[in-house]
């Protein structure tokens, strides 16, 4: 199959579960895909499964939280695939704890890594797609891309332990509501 072929995918928390399945997916359909996990072993699995299949992907492993990740994961696609058409936010882990236990410190991770990493990569994307979209546009082509916040039905009703991050995934589901609005 080869519908993605030709695009540039970015999948963060793509070592194992749903962004595991989601890179092999947009792999198997031909995009190029840029691959992240927290660990570099089950980032570079995940690679390596793409490349014995036939398809081309590069791991930038490591925490989406870090100071100059974000600018390091799109730096990667334009770098090496020279384009970005995809971006799927998918790295997450939750902390649960009661509100009375939880601290400061749990709060604020789940908000970094499930709200403010994904910020930070789109921000670091929108210079790069809108350069090439002004481009795309003078040559009369319109290229269509995709962002894929995965969020949770906890950030739509909340749940029991998960203050945090039912917050921080109830702000993605605002924010998409936000964007989609903007023309």
């Amino acid at each position: 199959m080869s519908k993605l072929k030709g695009k540039v995918a970015l999948v963060s928390g793509s070592g194992r579960g749903i962004g595991r399945a989601i890179a092999l997916k947009l792999a198997s359909e031909g995009a190029q895909v840029v691959i992240n996990d927290l660990d570099a072993e089950p980032g570079d699995a995940v690679v390596d499964e793409i490349k014995a299949a036939g398809g081309e992907a590069v791991a930038v492993n490591g925490s989406v939280t870090e100071p100059g990740f974000a600018d390091r994961f799109v730096g990667a696609a334009i770098e090496r695939f020279g384009g970005l058409d995809i971006i799927v936010n998918n790295a997450g882990y939750t902390w649960d704890s009661t509100i009375q236990k939880m601290t400061d410190e749990q709060f604020q991770a789940m908000l970094d890594l499930h709200l403010v990493a994904r910020f930070r990569i789109m921000r670091a994307a929108a210079e790069p797609i809108r350069v090439m979209a002004k481009k795309e546009a003078e040559a009369g082509r319109e290229v269509f891309r995709k962002v894929v916040n995965i969020s949770s039905i906890a950030g739509l009703y909340g749940n029991a332990g998960q203050a945090s991050y039912s917050s921080a995934k109830a702000s993605l589901a605002w924010a998409a509501g936000e964007t989609a609005q903007v023309k």
